[in-house]
C-alpha cells in the first residue's frame, strides 16, 4: 500500500505538472500582470509539453533495462534544457511580466546548473527534487505563509516518496533542493 501511495505522490509532483499549475494559478491570480493568455500558452508548450514530450520519444528507440531509463534520463535532460530555454527566449521577446522572467530564468539556469553537476562532476542531483522545489519556493515568496505551509508538506511527501521508491538517495534529492535554494536567492537578490 505505502508504494501505491508513493507511486500515486510522484505521478502528481511531476516537474510538468507543478510547471503547469504554478503558471495557471500566476495567471489565474495575477491576471495579465503575470502574462498574458498568448505568452501563457507558448510558456506552458515549453515548460511543459517540450520536457514531457521525452517520454514518448524515449519510446521510438526502445532499449531494455537500465539502458532504457539511463536513455529517457538523457532524452529528458536534452528535451527539459530546450523546453527551458525556448521559454526564457519567448519570455525575453514577448516581454514577460518580471515575475515571469524570475521563474523562466530559475528554470533555465537550474537545468543548465544540474547538467553541469550531473554530467561534468558525476554527482547524481535530483532534477525532480529541483524542478519541484524550485516552484514550491516560488509560491512561498509571492503567495506568504498559507503556500509555505502546504509546499513544505508538497515538499516531505514528494521526499518520502522518492526515496520509499529508490528513484533517489536522500543526497541525490537534498542536492537537487539545494540547487533549486541557491538559485531562488540568487534570482530574488538579482532581479
Amino acid at each position: 500500500m505505502k508504494d501505491i501511495i508513493a507511486k500515486a505522490i510522484r505521478t502528481v509532483t511531476v516537474p510538468p505538472i507543478l510547471a503547469i499549475a504554478m503558471l495557471l494559478i500566476f495567471r489565474f491570480t495575477y491576471g495579465n500582470e503575470f502574462a498574458t493568455i498568448p505568452v501563457l500558452i507558448l510558456e506552458i508548450l515549453f515548460l511543459v509539453i517540450v520536457p514531457v514530450s521525452a517520454y514518448p520519444l524515449s519510446n521510438l528507440k526502445k532499449e531494455e533495462g537500465k539502458n532504457a531509463r539511463e536513455q529517457q534520463r538523457r532524452l529528458a535532460f536534452i528535451m527539459n534544457f530546450s523546453g527551458y530555454a525556448l521559454a526564457l527566449l519567448a519570455g525575453i521577446i514577448n516581454r514577460g511580466s518580471q515575475m515571469l522572467q524570475i521563474i523562466l530564468t530559475g528554470y533555465f539556469i537550474a537545468v543548465v546548473v544540474l547538467t553541469v553537476i550531473n554530467k561534468v562532476f558525476k554527482i547524481r542531483a535530483s532534477g525532480h527534487a529541483c524542478s519541484c522545489a524550485l516552484p514550491y519556493l516560488f509560491f512561498c515568496y509571492w503567495f506568504g505563509m498559507k503556500a509555505a505551509i502546504i509546499c513544505g508538506l508538497l515538499y516531505l511527501a514528494e521526499f518520502w516518496a522518492s526515496i520509499r521508491l529508490k528513484r533517489h538517495t536522500v543526497q541525490e534529492f537534498l542536492l537537487g533542493s539545494v540547487v533549486a535554494a541557491i538559485i531562488f536567492i540568487m534570482l530574488i537578490l538579482i532581479f
